[in-house]
C-alpha cells in the first residue's frame, strides 16, 4: 500500500513540474545586444594644418565594428552638428581612415569655410544603413583661395603726365581674409604688371607692402612700369596688373604663394627722359687718343640732322667719324669752321672746353669756346679759381652739376668771363642776363640749367657717394673715387663710377669723403649695409653703380 502511495505521488510532481515548465517557456523573452559600430574619439582634437608639410596625415581615426570586418565604408564631415550638408572624405573597407594635410584643409575650404583658426569640424563614418557616433576636431586651416583685387577694374584707364610725375596716379587695394585671422602671419604682397600678351613670363615690379591691403603708386612709378613693360613713350596700352602673396613658414623656408587674377588697365605713358644719343663721335689726339678710349659724343638738336657736342679737348687735332669706325668720317680744311669734307684733313685746335655743332645736311660745322659754370662768393671767391663747369645731360637737353656751396651768393655765367652771366633779378627760377646775385646757404646741390627757357634749379642733397679703401685710395689718403648721378634715372637716386681701377685689396662706399655714412655688404650678396663688411676685390678696372632709390634696401653692381 506505501509503495502504491508514493507512486502516485511521484506521477504527481512530475506532472506539476511539466505543466510549470509549459508556463515558463512560453512567458521568457531572450535578446542579444545590437552589434557595435562605434567611432574611436581621438587623443587629439585640435589640430593645426602647416602648409609647409602638405603630405603629412592630418588625422587617422578608427572605429569598430562588431556586424562586419570589411563593409564599405564612408568617411564624412560637416561644419554643423546635424550633418545637413556632410562632405565625404574618402571611402575605404578599413576600420580606419587617414588624410593628407593638404587635401584635408582643400576639403574644409571648399565646404565655404572663411574662419582659420579653431574650426569646427564634425566627423562620422557610414555604410549603407548605419552611422557612428559623431567626434568633434577644432582645426586651424592655412589660405587656399588668392586675394581678389579692389579698386580697380578692366578698362580702367589712366592718363599719365610729368607735370603730374609725383602725384598718385593709382590706388589700388585687395580682398583677403587671411588679413583679419588671429593667425599672426607675415605676409607680403607684390604687385606686379606685364603686358597682357605676355602672361607675366617676365613681371615688372611696381611695389610690395607687408600685413596691408592696399597700396598707391605714383605718376613716375607706373609710367616707368609701363614703358618696361612694353609700352610707347607718349602712347597708351594695357597693362595687366597681378598681385602676389607670400607667407614664409619661420621653421621650414618654405613658401605659400598666391595669386590674384590680373586686371587689365589701360595707361597713357609720357616721356621721362630724351634720347638724343648719335652714333656720331669727336675722336684725334686732342680728343681721345685717336681712339683709345670712345669716341667724344654728338647729340641731337632740335634740328633733324644737325649735332651737337659739348667737349673738353686739349692742344693736338680731330675729326668726326660715326660709330667709332674710319669708314665715315669728316675732316675739313679749315679748323675754326665751314665745310665738311668726307676723309678730309685734321683740324687743330687748342686746349679748352668747345661746343661743336655737324650740320649733316649741308656738310658744314662750327666751332666755338663754351662753359657753363658756377661763379661766386659761395663757390670760388668771385673767380679767383676757375668756374665750377656744369655738364650737358642729353636725357633732358639741360647743363647739371653737383656742387659744394657755402654760405654766400653766386651766379652763372659763360667761359669763366663776365660778358655772358646771369642772375636772378625776382628769384623766381628765371634767369636774368646780367641779374642779381643769387643767394645760397651752405650745401651739396643738384644745380641744373636750361638754357632753351632760361631757367635754373638749386636742388640741396644730403650726400655725394665715393669708393674708399686699401684697394683705392689707401683708406682715404687721398681723395675718394668719385661716383657721378645717373641722370638717365631722374626720378631714381642711382650713381655710376666708370672705369676705376682698383688693385688688390678691400673697400667701401662712403659719403662726402667723411667715415660718418659708409657702407658694405655684409652677406657678399649685393645689397649695402650701414657700416657694412669691407668688399674685396682683385686689380682691374672697373665700372661700379650704386641705386639709393630704396634707401632701406640699397645695392651695388660691378661691372
Amino acid at each position: 500500500m506505501n509503495i502504491y502511495i508514493k507512486k502516485v505521488s511521484y506521477l504527481i510532481l512530475s506532472l506539476t513540474l511539466l505543466l510549470g515548465a509549459c508556463e515558463v517557456e512560453e512567458s521568457l523573452i531572450v535578446t542579444t545586444p545590437d552589434p557595435e559600430f562605434t567611432l574611436d574619439t581621438p587623443g587629439i582634437s585640435n589640430v593645426f594644418l602647416n602648409f609647409s608639410l602638405p603630405e603629412n596625415p592630418a588625422f587617422t581615426i578608427s572605429w569598430k565594428d562588431e556586424l562586419s570586418s570589411s563593409a564599405d565604408y564612408t568617411v564624412e564631415m560637416s561644419t554643423t552638428t546635424d550633418f545637413t550638408n556632410p562632405v565625404a572624405l574618402g571611402n575605404t573597407t578599413d576600420s580606419n581612415f587617414s588624410m593628407t594635410v593638404s587635401d584635408f584643409n582643400q576639403s574644409i575650404n571648399d565646404a565655404g569655410v572663411t574662419s582659420f583658426s579653431d574650426v569646427a569640424v564634425y566627423m562620422r563614418v557610414k555604410t549603407a544603413e548605419r552611422n557612428t557616433n559623431t567626434i568633434l576636431l577644432l582645426v586651424t586651416t592655412y589660405p587656399v583661395n588668392s586675394p581678389t583685387i579692389t579698386g580697380i577694374s578692366d578698362g580702367d584707364q589712366f592718363v599719365l603726365s610729368l607735370d603730374n610725375n609725383d602725384a598718385v596716379a593709382l590706388s589700388m587695394g585687395w580682398d583677403d581674409p587671411i588679413l583679419s585671422s588671429s593667425l599672426n602671419l607675415d605676409i607680403q604682397y607684390i604687385v606686379e604688371a606685364d603686358l597682357p600678351a605676355n602672361n607675366f613670363a617676365a613681371p615688372i615690379e611696381l611695389g610690395s607692402v607687408n600685413n596691408m591691403d592696399e597700396i598707391s603708386f605714383t605718376n613716375a612709378v607706373l609710367n616707368g612700369a609701363a614703358i618696361e613693360a612694353g609700352i610707347p613713350v607718349d602712347a597708351t596700352g594695357d597693362l595687366a596688373i597681378r598681385v602676389r602673396s607670400i607667407i614664409i613658414d619661420a621653421n621650414t623656408g618654405t613658401v605659400l604663394e598666391r595669386t590674384t587674377p590680373e586686371v587689365t588697365i589701360n595707361v597713357t605713358t609720357y616721356l621721362t627722359v630724351l634720347d638724343l644719343s648719335t652714333t656720331w663721335g669727336v675722336v684725334g689726339s686732342a680728343a681721345n687718343n685717336w681712339g683709345a678710349t670712345p669716341d667724344l659724343p654728338f647729340f641731337k638738336t632740335d634740328v633733324d640732322g644737325v649735332l651737337a657736342a659739348y667737349v673738353t679737348l686739349t692742344d693736338g687735332e680731330i675729326k668726326f667719324r660715326e660709330n667709332n669706325d674710319w669708314a665715315n668720317n669728316y675732316g675739313s680744311d679749315s679748323s675754326t669752321g665751314g665745310n665738311l669734307v668726307a676723309g678730309g684733313g685734321n683740324l687743330t685746335v687748342s686746349a679748352g672746353a668747345y661746343k661743336i655743332v655737324l650740320d649733316l645736311n649741308n656738310l658744314t660745322y662750327t666751332i666755338e669756346n663754351f662753359s657753363l659754370g658756377i661763379v661766386g662768393g659761395a663757390y670760388n671767391n668771385w673767380g679767383a679759381t676757375p668756374d665750377f663747369m656744369l655738364e650737358y645731360d642729353q636725357y633732358s637737353n639741360v647743363f647739371r652739376g653737383i656742387v659744394n656751396l657755402i654760405d654766400g651768393e653766386m651766379k652763372f655765367r659763360m667761359n669763366n668771363d663776365w660778358g655772358t652771366n646771369w642772375g636772378d633779378d625776382g628769384t623766381d627760377g628765371t634767369l636774368d642776363a646780367g641779374g642779381a646775385n643769387i643767394q645760397v646757404t651752405e650745401g651739396i646741390y643738384i644745380a641744373t640749367v636750361n638754357l632753351n627757357d632760361l631757367t635754373y634749379t638749386l636742388e640741396e642733397i644730403d650726400y655725394v657717394w665715393g669708393l674708399v679703401g686699401g684697394a683705392y685710395n689707401n683708406w682715404g689718403a687721398t681723395p675718394d673715387a668719385q661716383f657721378k648721378r645717373d641722370w638717365s634715372k631722374p626720378f631714381n637716386e642711382v650713381w655710376i663710377l666708370e672705369d676705376v681701377t682698383l688693385i688688390d685689396g678691400e673697400y667701401k662706399f662712403r659719403a662726402n669723403n667723411d667715415w660718418g655714412t659708409n657702407y658694405g655688404d655684409d652677406g657678399a650678396d649685393g645689397v649695402l649695409e650701414l657700416n657694412g663688411a669691407n668688399l674685396n676685390t682683385t686689380a682691374g678696372t672697373y665700372t661700379y653703380t650704386l641705386d639709393f632709390s630704396d634707401p632701406s634696401a640699397p645695392t651695388y653692381t660691378k661691372n
